[in-house]
């Protein structure tokens, strides 16, 4: 697959599986150095927390950037598109908690609450059952 096709995701400082990275500020900027010639599709990053390595990776990343922050609120993820830190967010479990996110948004509904002890159970409980507005 061409590398334009392709894009890459990240997740700097993700303590995952007991995963402990100590030098973050090292590794991943080495790491978007060395991708940023591929000319990839898009970085998409998981944001752990750690703004200013998040700013360091927006500085090094020369194309598409796509950000996850993660229990953040829509305002704060539309800001960041705002000052260019990044061309997209994504939403993730907010959107599987709200089937009709972008009708909340429009509307500055509420919104439901994710429940990860419900994620990958392989039943329709913490997928097809979240409430929706007209429910």
């Amino acid at each position: 697959m061409p590398a334009g096709r392709t894009g890459l995701r990240i997740s700097p400082g993700n303590p995952f599986n007991d995963i402990a990275e100590s030098d973050t500020h090292e590794l991943y900027p080495a790491l978007v150095r060395a991708l940023a010639p591929l000319n990839l599709a898009y970085l998409h990053i998981a944001h752990g927390g750690d703004d200013e390595l998040l700013h360091t990776l927006r500085k090094l990343w020369p194309t598409t950037l796509l950000l996850n922050r993660a229990g953040t609120d829509i305002p704060t993820r539309v800001k960041d598109i705002e000052n260019g830190l990044a061309h997209a967010v994504t939403v993730g479990s907010m959107a599987l908690a709200n089937p009709d996110l972008v009708e909340r948004v429009r509307t500055d509904a509420p919104l439901n609450t994710p429940d990860p002890a419900t994620f990958y159970g392989g039943g329709a409980v913490g997928y097809t059952d979240y409430a929706t507005l007209t429910a």
